[in-house]
């Protein structure tokens, strides 16, 4: 009786970690699949024209040759003013490049946004809604925050080792 007992207990120990590991590599899953919406190498830089805080008119043509950092953050996503400081470092090195920053804000209220102030000095133009919207709808962002690289107005590859890593498992 307390051999089947044991064994009882181990299978249904070992039934929990299976299901935890099934319940954590569906989640990395999910994630491939919804990063798998939006912008991929290859896609190009849709149509677009935008005024920008600055009052500067932005089109497409502005940013077809060189390389374009491009930030898409909503006033309202806590995670994204947590991105800006990676966003200014990228910024910095694209500028030392000879790239250009665009920071597109989303959300009710962006002009009253604190995360404006934040990207001031990164972005090299910041363009709020209403006027982001459709650049936004184009480009088929997936969420909050997204920064996208663009070389001659298309996304390249990624090297090797930044393709996608799997998840690190939730605990």
């Amino acid at each position: 009786m307390v051999l089947v007992g044991t064994i009882a207990l181990l299978n249904l120990g070992l039934l929990l970690v299976i299901l935890r590991r099934w319940q954590e590599l569906e989640a990395v899953r999910r994630r491939e699949d919804f990063a798998a919406q939006g912008p991929q190498p290859g896609d190009k830089l849709p149509e677009f024209t935008v005024t920008a805080l600055s009052g500067r008119t932005l089109t497409r043509n502005d940013y077809r040759s060189g390389e374009l950092l491009l930030g898409v953050f909503s006033h309202d996503c806590p995670s994204c003013a947590d991105r800006i400081p990676e966003f200014a470092e990228r910024a910095d090195r694209t500028r030392e490049s000879g790239g250009k920053v665009m920071a597109l804000v989303m959300g009710e209220d962006t002009g009253e946004s604190t995360l404006i102030g934040k990207l001031v000095g990164p972005a090299d133009e910041i363009v709020p809604a209403p006027e982001a919207q459709p650049l936004f709808q184009a480009l088929r962002v997936p969420g909050y925050p997204t920064i996208l690289s663009y070389r001659r107005g298309v996304i390249p590859d990624r090297p090797a080792a930044e393709r996608r890593r799997p998840a690190p498992a939730a605990h």
